[in-house]
C-alpha cells in the first residue's frame, strides 16, 4: 500500500505547478504520519507480528501461513491417520486375544491333570437297564405252607412244640380231646366186632342183608374218623376214646400258634401255621400307573437290609389295592439259609432295558455354568478341556454308583470327545479364575 501512496504521491507532484509543491507535500506527509499507525494496529490485530517496511512481505505472509498451515494440517492428518490404523490394528489384536480367551476352554499342563485327578474318556450311547425301586415285604409261600386246625370241635390237652419250632414230617404238634371223636371211635370198634362175626360166618349163613349193613357200616366208621383227621386202623381203647393228635404234614417252621391250653376251640380254627421257609414270598408296591412291562426274565434284586438276594417274578396282580392304590407284583426268594424272615421289609429293584440308546455320566462329571446350566467338560485336544452345555435327564442307580442321563445339541461332540469323569470341579475353576480377569485378557 506504501509502493501505491508513494507512485501516486510522485504523479501528483508533478502535475502541480510549483507554488503548491510544498503545501502539498505537508499535508501528504501528515496523512502518511496518521495512516501509518492505522495500518500497525490492523497488522498487529490479524498477524500479531510488527509491521514491516516490506509491504510486499506482508501481502504474501498470509499465503505463506496458510500453505505451511496446510502442509501442516497434511502431516498431522498423516500421523493421526497412522495413529488410528495403528489403534485399529491393536484393537482387532486385543479382540482376537479377547476372542480367543472366550473359547470357553481350559489348557493345563500334564503335571495339573496327574495332581488334579482329572480322568476323561469316550462314553458312547448305548442300552442300559434302568432301575425301578418299590418297597417290598417278606412273605410266607403260600404254596409250602399249611394251617394247623381241628376238624371237630375240641379242647387243647396239651402243646408239643413252641412258635418257632422246626418240625418235622408226622412230627406230634397238639393233643387234643373230642367227644365227637370218641363217639365216632366207639362206633368205629363196634362196627368191627360186628363186621368179625359176619364175616367168619359167611354171606350164605348170615344173609346177604347183614352182611352187607355190618361191611357199610365199618366202612362209614372208618370214614368218619379219617374225616377228623385220624388213623382209622389204630388200635382203640376206651381209655384213649376221645384223645387224638394233630401231627405236621410237611417240614417247615412254626409262625404262629394262637392258642392255649385248656382253651376250647370250633372246628377249622387256625391252631398254628407251619411254612417251608427255604422258598419265601416278596410282594413288591408298584405305582398304579406305572407301565413297566415285566416278565418272568425280568432281572429283580431284594435288598433287606443291606442283604442282597436275586429274585424272580411269579405273579403280577392285574388289580389294584383299593386301600394303597398300588399294583402287587409277587416274588419269589430262595432262602436256603434261613436268613429271610416273614413281616421283614425290603426294597425291590426291578431292571428292565431302555427302548433307546443313552449316554450316562457320573454325578460328578456335572457342572453349573456360570448362567446357571448344566455343563461337562471334553478334552477336545490333549490338555485342551472345553465346556459343553447338556441336558440333564433320569439318574440311574447302577450297580457301582449314581450315573445321570445327559444330551446335548451338539451330539457329536459327545461322541468324538472323552468327557471328564473326575476332576471337573478343578476344570471348573480354572475356568472362573480366567472369566473373573479384571483385565479381560
Amino acid at each position: 500500500m506504501s509502493s501505491l501512496f508513494s507512485v501516486k504521491k510522485s504523479a501528483s507532484v508533478k502535475k502541480m505547478p510549483a507554488v503548491n509543491r510544498a503545501g502539498t507535500a505537508q499535508r501528504l506527509l501528515m496523512a502518511f504520519i496518521l495512516i501509518l499507525p492505522l495500518q500497525g494496529y490492523a497488522a498487529d490485530s490479524h498477524n500479531h507480528e510488527p509491521v514491516s517496511g516490506h509491504n510486499e512481505a506482508v501481502s504474501e505472509s498470509p499465503k505463506e501461513h496458510k500453505h505451511d498451515e496446510h502442509d501442516h494440517s497434511d502431516d498431522h492428518s498423516d500421523d493421526h491417520s497412522d495413529d488410528h490404523s495403528t489403534e485399529q490394528s491393536d484393537e482387532h489384536n486385543h479382540q482376537h486375544d479377547q476372542d480367543e480367551h472366550n473359547d470357553n476352554s481350559v489348557h493345563l499342563s500334564a503335571d495339573q491333570i496327574q495332581q488334579a485327578g482329572i480322568i476323561s474318556q469316550i462314553i458312547p450311547a448305548e442300552k442300559t437297564d434302568i432301575p425301578l425301586r418299590a418297597p417290598a415285604e417278606i412273605r410266607a409261600n403260600g404254596y409250602r405252607s399249611f394251617v394247623v386246625s381241628p376238624r371237630v370241635d375240641s379242647v387243647v390237652i396239651t402243646r408239643h412244640v413252641a412258635l418257632g419250632d422246626h418240625v418235622q414230617p408226622g412230627q406230634a404238634l397238639l393233643t387234643l380231646f373230642s367227644e365227637g371223636v370218641a363217639s365216632a371211635q366207639a362206633e368205629l370198634r363196634s362196627a368191627r366186632s360186628e363186621w368179625q362175626r359176619v364175616k367168619n360166618l359167611g354171606k350164605n349163613a348170615a344173609g346177604a342183608a347183614r352182611y352187607n349193613q355190618a361191611e357199610n357200616t365199618l366202612a362209614a366208621a372208618r370214614a368218619r374218623l379219617t374225616a377228623y383227621g385220624l388213623n382209622a386202623d389204630a388200635e382203640l381203647t376206651p381209655a384213649s376214646f376221645g384223645e387224638y393228635q394233630l401231627t405236621a404234614k410237611t417240614a417247615g417252621l412254626v409262625l404262629s400258634d394262637d392258642f392255649q391250653q385248656g382253651q376250647r376251640v370250633m372246628a377249622g380254627s387256625a391252631l398254628m401255621q407251619i411254612t417251608d421257609e427255604t422258598t419265601l414270598w416278596a410282594e413288591a408296591r408298584l405305582p398304579a400307573e406305572s407301565e413297566l412291562h415285566l416278565t418272568r426274565d425280568t432281572r429283580v434284586i431284594l435288598n433287606v437290609a443291606g442283604l442282597k438276594i436275586s429274585a424272580q417274578i411269579s405273579h403280577e396282580s392285574h388289580t389294584i389295592d383299593p386301600l394303597t392304590r398300588t399294583r402287587i407284583v409277587r416274588l419269589t426268594v430262595n432262602n436256603p439259609d434261613h436268613r429271610l424272615h416273614p413281616g421283614l421289609f425290603a426294597n425291590a429293584t426291578f431292571y428292565t432295558q431302555s427302548t433307546e440308546v443313552i449316554r450316562l455320566v457320573p454325578e460328578t462329571a456335572l457342572m453349573r455354568g456360570s448362567d446357571g446350566d448344566w455343563q461337562v467338560f471334553i478334552e477336545s485336544a490333549p490338555g485342551e478341556f472345553r465346556a459343553l452345555e447338556v441336558e440333564r435327564g433320569r439318574t440311574i442307580n447302577t450297580a457301582k454308583e449314581p450315573q445321570v442321563e445327559i444330551s446335548s445339541d451338539d451330539p457329536s461332540a459327545l461322541s468324538a470327545y472323552p468327557i471328564v469323569v473326575a476332576g471337573a470341579f478343578f476344570i471348573a475353576s480354572e475356568q472362573a479364575k480366567g472369566g473373573f480377569d479384571p483385565h479381560n485378557h
